[in-house]
Order: structure tokens, then C-alpha cells, then sequence
């Protein structure tokens, strides 16, 4: 497993950034709150698109990608 991964194991009930459940024979992928499925990583790519539309937003998404303040 590389260290972009996350073990399901210690992860139960989690779901991926639609709201989809997540399975134990899933490969995932983590970027800040978001967890996404291999095979989705075009499809979690729009949506992060989608959000950066509103540019009122950008502060929300930044945190939630993991921005913070140094």
C-alpha cells in the first residue's frame, strides 16, 4: 500500500466525495477531506473544477484541500 492510500480498515462507513459508499476492496486515493475511488480520478477532477467555478468559494475548498496559513 503507498502512503497516498488509505486502509479501509481503520476507515469504516466512510464515503467518497459524492456520498458513495466505500468497499474494503476499493483503492483510494486522499486529497485533504476528499476521498476518491482509482478508477473516478478523472470524474473527482470536475468536480473539483465544478467548485473552483465560485470564486466565493475558493477559501472553503483551499481548507478542505488542506491550505493553511504559515
Amino acid at each position: 500500500m503507498s502512503e497516498l492510500t488509505v486502509d479501509l480498515r481503520r476507515e469504516l462507513a466512510k464515503r467518497d466525495f459524492l456520498a458513495r459508499p466505500l468497499y474494503t476492496g476499493d483503492t483510494l486515493y486522499c486529497l485533504g477531506d476528499f476521498l476518491y475511488r482509482e478508477a473516478d480520478a478523472a470524474e473527482f477532477l470536475l468536480f473539483l473544477h465544478f467548485l473552483c467555478e465560485n470564486e466565493a468559494a475558493a477559501p472553503a475548498i483551499l481548507a478542505l484541500l488542506g491550505a493553511r496559513q504559515i
